[in-house]
């Protein structure tokens, strides 16, 4: 064994570099060692680091490996016969989930706290033109807050995945380009991913599913409206806009909605009487739904925005809603993220997302102190790298900066 300066090939470190790791990186304190004797490491008297103190990979990785390492947990939902689920065993803030989804109710779940909070991705080849969605749950009560305008058979299997980056969620479907739909909901910061099935028998194969990064960019608003709220917020039942419908027969997917369009709540909360939408993509049937959906909201008196230009439109226009929406968590960089669907908004974005729940208002401190220390620093630094190389906005750059620096340097 060479001598304490020098270097082990495999892991470019010397033995006084292990020592020092060991003695600050672990929960108990080394023996000190004989300066003679320092180039012997009696590895039975080595601490045990804690199973939770250990680093593993939590992106690009199969629910397999994970499963492997003892990172994976089964959830069982009692309140629904057939239901259940495979999770992540630790908690995360921004991750992707993506699986392949065998048809209807096939579910990938995000921020997953209980059976009465989470985020959730699926589909349902019944609804009438909005077969691709995503929801949440709140303390019990259910909401959809985002849909695709679309009609799915029952047995049509896609690559599905759920996103979630600072307050902003994406959902995916048959590719990893470019989300179907998009939300803006601060209602979970922190939890599980996974996926479940609600069919009992239809084919499932959980441990396919994968953890990955965030994923991608958001398509930009074509119009923002806000709608009512109908719904009573029960399972069968679930809070949703109150949007124009035209029901028509279709051949192959029976009752279709010729006023659907592809939609996404901005920060709603279940206690509002009101949802405030963008609009993301038209119907597939009949062109013109959403100049529909435009006259429908201004009959009712309704707020409708024509899509920002740009981000100091954007801002402008976050500014006058926020007066009557002041529930709102989501900031001014989250509305023109979700509006504009630039890819350089989002550190934005998240970097305020970080700077709020950990430092300013702290609404979700307890969940974040779930995630794994070495986990959530490593994903600040991921941000704060992503930020660095924003190459507009410079002064908003600047600022955000500091907010991550500052999340960083006084910890959580």
């Amino acid at each position: 064994m060479g001598r304490t300066g020098s270097r082990i090939p495999s892991t470019g470190l010397s033995w006084d570099d292990i020592k020092s790791k060991l003695e600050t990186e672990t929960d108990y304190k080394i023996k000190p060692y004989d300066d003679d004797l320092n180039l012997v490491i009696d590895l039975a008297a080595l601490p045990t680091i804690p199973r939770s103190k250990l680093e593993y990979p939590t992106e690009d990785v199969s629910f397999a490996y994970l499963a492997a390492i003892g990172k994976i947990q089964l959830v069982s939902n009692t309140e629904y016969q057939y239901r259940g689920g495979i999770f992540t065993s630790d908690s995360f803030t921004d991750k992707a989930t993506k699986n392949l989804s065998h048809g209807d109710y096939s579910f990938i779940f995000g921020r997953w706290t209980s059976t009465g909070d989470w985020y959730r991705v699926y589909q349902s080849s019944g609804a009438s033109t909005k077969d691709f969605k995503l929801d949440k749950k709140t303390g019990g009560t259910y909401t959809e807050i985002a849909s695709e305008s679309v009609d799915l058979g029952s047995n049509d299997g896609f690559i599905n995945a759920i996103s979630c980056s600072g307050s902003t969620l994406k959902a995916f479907r048959e590719d990893l380009t470019t989300p179907k739909i998009d939300v803006t909901d601060t209602d979970h910061a922190s939890g599980v991913f996974g996926v479940g099935n609600d069919e009992k028998n239809r084919p499932w194969t959980p441990l396919t599913a994968e953890l990955l990064a965030p994923l991608t960019q958001l398509p930009s608003a074509k119009a923002i409206v806000e709608a009512e709220i109908t719904g009573s917020g029960s399972d069968k039942d679930p809070f949703r806009p109150n949007l124009a419908q035209l029901l028509d027969k279709h051949p192959e997917f029976g009752d279709i909605d010729k006023l659907s369009v592809t939609w996404g709540a901005f920060d709603h909360k279940p206690t509002h009487p009101s949802m405030l939408i963008t609009i993301k993509g038209d119907n597939p049937y009949q062109p013109g739904a959403v100049l529909k959906q435009i006259e429908y909201a201004k009959n009712k008196n309704l707020k409708v925005l024509k899509s920002p230009g740009d981000y100091a439109e954007a801002v402008e226009q976050y500014k006058q809603l926020r007066r009557d929406f002041p529930e709102w968590i989501a900031g001014k960089e989250n509305y023109a993220y979700q509006c504009l669907g630039h890819e350089d908004i989002e550190p934005l974005a998240v970097a305020d997302f970080y700077y709020g729940e950990l430092i300013e208002h702290k609404t979700h401190y307890n969940q974040l102190r779930q995630v794994p220390d070495w986990e959530m620093r490593r994903t600040l630094r991921m941000w704060y790298e992503r930020l660095k190389r924003v190459t507009v906005l410079s002064e908003e750059k600047k600022k955000h900066l500091k907010k991550l620096e500052e999340v960083l340097k006084l910890g959580w």
